[in-house]
């Protein structure tokens, strides 16, 4: 199937506007369609209705009701298919492996390389066009 003829849609989590923002319009010029939560529950109900095929999720999230690995066990749960992408401004080894083992597809590190960043979307991206195609 031709790429161009799917429209990827994209969740980003995070507590801070800016780099929501940011990243929604930096992927929505790459073809995708985005969504923003800066809370994990808003991203849960996002989820629950949208299905993205990729999210990014910030794993320290202090203004939001559940953390970012709370908010990946709840996207796993409504969207098992979703490619979650977690986001940490530290390498924290313990949030990282449980977030492997809850069903992360990988990780970054904060402050986010554009570079970096595009790399993995465009890995997730690959496995979400295998499945729908």
């Amino acid at each position: 199937m031709d790429d161009t003829a799917v429209k990827l849609k994209l969740l980003v989590v995070d507590d801070e506007p800016g780099i929501v923002d940011f990243i929604q319009k930096n992927y929505n010029r790459k073809g995708f369609v985005t969504f923003g939560a800066l809370d994990g529950m808003t991203a849960v109900e996002i989820c629950k209705k949208e299905k993205p095929h990729i999210s990014l999720i910030d794993i320290h999230m202090p203004l939001s009701e559940i953390n970012g690995i709370e908010t990946l066990k709840r996207i796993k749960e409504v969207s098992s298919d979703t490619y979650c992408i977690m986001v940490t401004r530290v390498a924290e080894k313990e949030k990282i492996q449980s977030s492997c083992d809850i069903g992360a597809f990988t990780y970054i590190v904060k402050p986010i390389n554009l570079e970096q960043l595009d790399a993995v979307v465009l890995a997730a991206k690959e496995l979400a066009l295998g499945k729908i195609s």
